[in-house]
């Protein structure tokens, strides 16, 4: 026999085996008499990239294609990507099958097919909820012949590693939106007030990184949740100033804020609880540390920007922040 046609034999058992694997994991009763119906569904050949096409796709990503994340949305260019990340095996819950279910369901840049995208569906081999819940969607599109764009594969996302993708995705879509934001907050400052900010900004990304992934406990929750919430929490404080909400804060509270601060970090680093969840008193020592770089940018940027306000006033306001930051690490 052939090389190609050994290759091609190999690659067909592997996918029948990852079939039957990922269709045994769904358990609603449902959704597995709906699999069993588009088990012999084959996936059309000609949807497929060639194989030139195939060479240039190797390191492609669908889910940028097909959302539009550095390029313009190409529906046409995602599905054959898709294809291409399933023949080389990519990881990713928002890759491959994910991406074509999505692609067929809605019938974007390709003739719609409801049945292929159940049997993607059938065989990601995610969590069996989520596999159901999309299952049962397709299935009542199919059965309405319903038009538009309506299925979209995060709707069902229950599953730690599909929902953790799709946080990511949500955060990439949000970006766009903070960075449209910060543009507009940022037009009318002078171009010394830009160059604070942007050292600023830079010293934030990289602190807010640091907190989210050591002093955060993830084990609820995902590090780009969390580096989201710190940076849009700047950003509605950044307008609160412009509004001139500004601190103002006395030599007392400064050395009450300072104390608490102190507390609140030591008992991290000599309490009787040495861990919570991901984070250690290592990694809190780690964020600390990163903290106060952070809050030597900001009274940098607060001195050019905000000349009225006294440095002690942005002292007592970072270390009131950040005490309520390791507060919620503590209770």
């Amino acid at each position: 026999m052939p090389q190609s046609h050994l290759a091609l034999c190999s690659v067909l058992f592997s996918l029948a085996c990852s079939s039957a694997i990922s269709q045994s994991q769904i358990t609603d009763p449902g959704a597995k008499q709906i699999c069993a119906s588009v088990e012999q569904v084959e996936l059309p050949a000609a949807d497929r990239p060639t194989a030139a096409e195939e060479k240039s796709l190797a390191n492609c990503a669908s889910v940028d294609a097909y959302y539009g994340f550095g390029q313009p949305a190409d529906p046409v260019k995602a599905r054959k990507c898709a294809y291409a990340e399933m023949d080389r095996g990519a990881k990713s819950a928002l890759s491959g099958k994910a991406i074509l279910a999505m692609v067929y369901a809605n019938g974007q840049g390709v003739a719609r097919n409801y049945d292929v995208a159940l049997k993607l569906s059938c065989t990601m081999g995610d969590a069996p909820g989520d596999a159901a819940g999309r299952i049962h969607q397709i299935d009542r599109m199919k059965k309405s012949n319903l038009s538009g764009y309506n299925f979209k594969i995060c709707d069902h996302s229950s599953g730690r590693d599909l929902y953790e993708q799709c946080a990511i995705l949500q955060e990439r879509f949000d970006k766009i939106e903070r960075d449209q934001q910060l543009q507009k907050l940022t037009a009318g400052w002078s171009g010394q007030d830009k160059k604070a900010f942007h050292t600023l900004w830079s010293e934030a990304e990289r602190f807010f990184k640091v907190q989210a992934s050591n002093a955060v406990n993830l084990e609820g929750t995902f590090e780009v949740q969390e580096e989201a919430s710190l940076i849009e929490r700047l950003l509605s404080t950044l307008e609160g100033f412009e509004r001139g909400e500004l601190p103002r804060h006395s030599a007392d509270e400064l050395q009450r804020a300072q104390a608490a601060e102190r507390a609140a970090f030591m008992q991290t680093q000599n309490g009787s609880v040495s861990r919570w969840g991901t984070v250690t008193r290592e990694s809190v020592k780690t964020s600390e540390d990163e903290w106060r770089r952070y809050c030597d940018a900001w009274i940098s940027f607060g001195r050019q920007k905000y000349p009225r306000v006294t440095e002690q006033s942005w002292k007592v306001w970072l270390s009131q922040d950040r005490t309520a930051m390791l507060n919620r690490l503590l209770h």
